[in-house]
């Protein structure tokens, strides 16, 4: 009995130990079959790894991933309310995010009322960005800027556009003239010279120099001219010049006109005195210069006018009916004096009046003589063959 219990003792002890055993022993792997053996053999090293790879390859070759803008570009600047005949600027702030661009420019479509004066801008470059400035003239009783796209071109050939900025409305206020009005709106304008001759027996011409700042000086007009056309016009957003002529009766004693002053937003009156001066300046095709110059006529009259006064400064010896005839005689003779004549180069310009910047109305075709009229500084006037009266630079003329 008590070897029967020794031995069940033993045997649980046993069985103790070998539980123990079992959980103290490392794993071990287990032997694989040749089946399994060959796929783990097939795949990669890290299937981790791969998957990353995978998605990075998917990233980059994603075609609708967004791309990356090197352009952004806003409005800035613009007028609130405008005037009919006004000219305006607007100002676009445009930052580029890279130095590899070539240039940058913009595209104008669509626009009511206005019209674009400058075709490139006044640029501006600060605080990392450009600023272009553009002008504009409104030229209807509505007005919508056009829509505007900015753009840059990178190695001479890749162009990258940045969102097209719309055109907004800007309100207009027409305006309501009085009669004298030269059709002229501007911060400032002035005249700076003026020249008045005779141009018949009724009427004078006036040629005028002036200036204004914003303001398209082509739209100037007298109300009360019988003819009248610009010599010369250069019209500047900023700043523009003109030379004007225009053919006023005699009895007109001061030209005046009235500007709009779109600093004080009121009229302004313009008075120019006619003070005639004694030369005549000549005009072109269609407006014909009075004739002077030598008359058979009057020699005629004078002549017999100075041969009565030397008779009767004979009959009744008097001393001042002779002083007479011999003015009359003398003025009778120099009208019979040969008319003098200049040469004209070939190629000459027959200008309309004797100022720079004056219309050119004629070329001479060739080298000829024509009839001398008068001399003004730098200038001789000529009649040409076609009874034309005009102008031409002394250093057109022949010298030998």
């Amino acid at each position: 009995m008590r070897l029967i219990l020794l031995a069940f003792v033993l045997g649980l002890l046993g069985m103790l130990h070998a539980e123990d055993m079992r959980f103290s022993l490392p794993e071990t792997e287990m032997p694989l079959a040749a089946s399994d053996q060959n796929v783990h053999q097939n795949e990669p090293e890290s299937s981790f790894w791969m998957f990353g790879e995978e998605e990075n390859d998917a990233q980059t070759s994603d075609p609708e991933a967004p791309a990356v803008r090197h352009l952004y570009t806003t409005l800035v600047e613009k007028p609130d309310r405008l005037f009919k005949g006004e000219i305006f600027s607007i100002t676009l702030r445009s930052i580029v995010t890279t130095d590899l661009f070539d240039s940058l420019q913009y595209a104008f479509s669509g626009g009511t009322g206005v019209e674009r004066l400058s075709e490139e801008p006044e640029r501006e470059f600060r605080t990392h960005a450009y600023y272009d400035r553009f002008y504009f003239k409104v030229t209807g009783s509505r007005a919508v800027l056009p829509d505007i796209t900015p753009s840059i071109t990178i190695d001479s050939y890749d162009e990258e556009t940045s969102d097209p900025i719309r055109g907004e409305s800007i309100d207009v206020t027409v305006l309501n003239p009085p009669k004298d009005f030269s059709g002229i709106l501007a911060e400032r304008f002035s005249v700076t010279h003026v020249k008045t001759t005779k141009y018949d027996k009724h009427n004078n011409i006036i040629v005028f120099m002036a200036d204004a700042n914003r303001s398209d000086l082509g739209d100037f007009t007298v109300a009360s001219a019988l003819k009248q056309s610009f010599e010369s016009l250069q019209v500047d957003p900023y700043a523009s010049t003109m030379t004007y002529y225009a053919v006023l009766p005699d009895t007109v004693e001061t030209l005046k006109f009235q500007y709009f002053n779109l600093r004080s937003q009121r009229y302004e009156r313009i008075a120019i005195p006619i003070e005639v001066d004694d030369d005549l300046v000549s005009t072109t095709i269609d407006i014909k210069p009075i004739e002077h110059g030598h008359n058979y006529q009057k020699s005629i009259i004078f002549g017999a006018t100075a041969a009565l006064f030397f008779l009767l400064a004979l009959w009744r010896r008097s001393w001042t009916l002779l002083l007479l005839a011999v003015a009359a005689g003398g003025y009778a003779a120099w009208l019979n004096i040969p008319l003098r004549e200049v040469c004209i180069k070939e190629g000459a310009r027959i200008y309309l009046l004797p100022m720079r910047n004056a219309t050119v109305f004629e070329i001479t075709p060739t080298r000829y003589t024509l009839e001398m009229q008068g001399h003004v500084e730098d200038y001789t006037k000529v009649k040409l063959l076609n009874n034309k009266i005009g102008w031409v630079k002394d250093e057109d003329t022949c010298k030998d």
